[in-house]
């Protein structure tokens, strides 16, 4: 008869103790999975999904190769180019001088802007971030830079404003490549500038209140007169003529917005001179105490106020001082004769578009600063906020 071995009972517990050693890898694997889990999580949360890139990051070292800027948009397209000389100009306004501060300005922009962000790179959706191409009736404006030999050093396609990013004064657009899909959030101090005016070089006369002594005028309609002052410091500008019966100046500061039409002259565009007629324009002479005469022939067109400009230097002595009266706050130029050189070498054939309120002032009719006798004065002006 066969007997049974008694079972050890030491194997029961050798069984529960591997069992519990089992269980206790298993947890320490997930514990160390759970650890290794939250570690990488914290790391992507803090680490940026796109990191800050150059859009153009071999154009600095190029950026005194660039010869010429074209930009495109779907108003118009024209281009900004360096002249043999070294000058830089606009061919679509017939050679005009270009603003060199805003080409250094374009040039520099274009080589700091960074890619901060990535957007879509779906072609359809390009236009509802203001990036479809002009050509294809897109909203984008195109700036590109080519050197002397026509290589492109740069091109960009700039679209609309983003909302909320900023930083250190620079403003944030979406931009893209021209030739590439993919779109940015683009952070720089990059501005384009579509509108071919804004390109010109605002470089204008530069004639100072203190130093209008007479303007000699010739309006638009009405008889000529003058204004004029006795020295320097003097406020206000007197009309020469006698006045018309029964006619009073508005007010006795009236003149004055004739006397000082060209301070702080500008303009808004160019044209040759010779496509326009002046024939029948206003004209105005405005002579300085230091001897410098500026002439002004002025006409509207299409409620657009062009006028031409020419300088004549006829330098004159100082006046003796007079006893207490002050002396003028602003020094008079003593070289006049190279003063009116460069003006004449700056505007001789060409004709410029002023702003209307300046148009008004140099083509003023004497009846433009007169009221009648006793008739209501002109209304104050309305109160500050």
């Amino acid at each position: 008869m066969s007997q049974t071995a008694p079972t050890s009972p030491i194997a029961p517990v050798l069984r529960r103790r591997l069992t519990a050693l089992t269980y206790l890898g298993v947890a320490t694997a997930v514990t160390v999975v759970l650890a290794l889990a939250a570690v990488w999580l914290r790391a992507s949360s803090v680490e940026p999904a796109f990191r800050h890139q150059l859009l153009f990051p071999n154009l600095a070292a190029k950026a005194n190769d660039v010869a010429t800027i074209l930009v495109e948009s779907k108003a118009s397209a024209f281009s900004v180019t360096r002249s043999a000389d070294g000058r830089w100009i606009l061919p679509g306004k017939l050679g005009y001088p270009a603003d060199v501060d805003l080409v250094r300005k374009t040039v520099i922009a274009l080589t700091e802007i960074e890619a901060i962000d990535q957007r879509t790179a779906r072609r359809d959706w390009h236009e509802r971030l203001g990036l479809g191409l002009p050509k294809s009736g897109g909203s984008g404006t195109i700036v590109t830079l080519k050197d002397s030999h026509g290589a492109v050093l740069a091109a960009l396609v700039s679209g609309q404003a983003v909302e909320g990013v900023a930083a250190s004064g620079n403003t944030a657009i979406y931009v893209r490549r021209p030739d590439e899909d993919q779109t940015y959030v683009g952070l720089g101090s990059y501005a384009p500038q579509p509108d071919q005016s804004q390109w010109l070089d605002k470089t204008f006369l530069d004639l100072a209140r203190d130093r209008v002594k007479t303007v000699a005028m010739k309006p638009l309609k009405g008889p000529s007169y003058t204004v004029s002052r006795a020295k320097p410091a003097d406020q206000n500008f007197v009309v020469g003529e006698p006045l018309p019966p029964g006619r009073v100046l508005r007010t006795e500061a009236e003149p004055n917005g004739v006397g000082n039409a060209l301070v702080g002259a500008t303009f808004e565009d160019v044209a040759r001179a010779d496509s326009l007629d002046f024939k029948n324009a206003a004209h105005a002479s405005y002579l300085t105490f230091d001897g410098l005469t500026l002439n002004v022939s002025a006409i509207e067109k299409d409620r657009d106020f062009w006028i031409t400009v020419d300088a004549i230097a006829n330098p004159q002595p100082p006046a003796p001082p007079t006893p207490g009266a002050p002396a003028s706050p602003v020094p008079l130029k003593p070289d006049i004769a190279k003063e009116a050189s460069a003006i004449n070498h700056m505007t001789a054939g060409w004709a410029y578009k002023v702003p209307r309120y300046k148009g008004v002032l140099i083509t003023a009719a004497l009846e433009d600063l007169l009221k009648p006798v006793g008739g209501v004065p002109p209304a104050p002006p309305p109160a500050g906020p």
